[in-house]
């Protein structure tokens, strides 16, 4: 597990490229989020505050990325963080960065029908991930604070993503075959 740490400790120096305390202070945002992902027990296939969508591509070197895509606002939502785990690792036994937006860097804000990413305002967030696999599993924290930047919602989504897209969950028991 050491080893892991370390690892996720460099690459978080190598990220935030700032002193010593911030980096600390970052790889901590880090596992906190991780671990609220990781305890989470309720998870929705969507939002009604914005929409989600996602993709994957395959590589030449035979690997897989993917991309989660959230935009198309219908609330304000300021200094927005994502991130996303891949198929219920926990922390304790990932070997590499979850994929995330506004825990390493500068957070984002989205207002519907409103765009100025020089001050920070976005049409939408992504952010990617690679595998070894045509299809994973997805669990997504979204956070953000409302238009004071005292109350903070969060979001937990999960869904299975393949080469075609998002497989909604099923809702229905299948048909039977041969009826009787």
């Amino acid at each position: 597990m050491k080893k892991y740490i370390a690892g996720i400790c460099s690459l978080g120096i190598l990220l935030s490229g700032c002193g010593t305390g911030r980096q600390t202070a970052d790889i901590t945002r880090y596992e906190t989020y991780y671990r609220a992902i990781e305890e989470s027990t309720k998870y929705t296939a969507s939002s009604e505050y914005y929409s989600v969508s996602a993709e994957m591509t395959s590589l030449d070197d035979g690997s897989y990325r993917y991309y989660v895509i959230i935009d198309e606002p219908k609330i304000s939502m300021y200094d927005i963080v994502i991130m996303t785990v891949e198929d219920n690792r926990t922390f304790a036994e990932t070997t590499k960065m979850m994929p995330s937006s506004g825990v390493f860097d500068a957070s984002s804000s989205m207002i519907p029908n409103q765009i100025n990413s020089r001050a920070g305002f976005v049409k939408g967030l992504i952010i990617s991930g690679e595998c070894d696999k045509d299809q994973i599993f997805l669990k997504l924290l979204v956070e953000w604070k409302d238009r004071s930047l005292k109350n903070i919602t969060r979001e937990f989504i999960g869904f299975n993503l393949t080469m075609n897209g998002i497989e909604q969950p099923q809702t229905e028991a299948p048909a039977e075959e041969g009826g009787q």
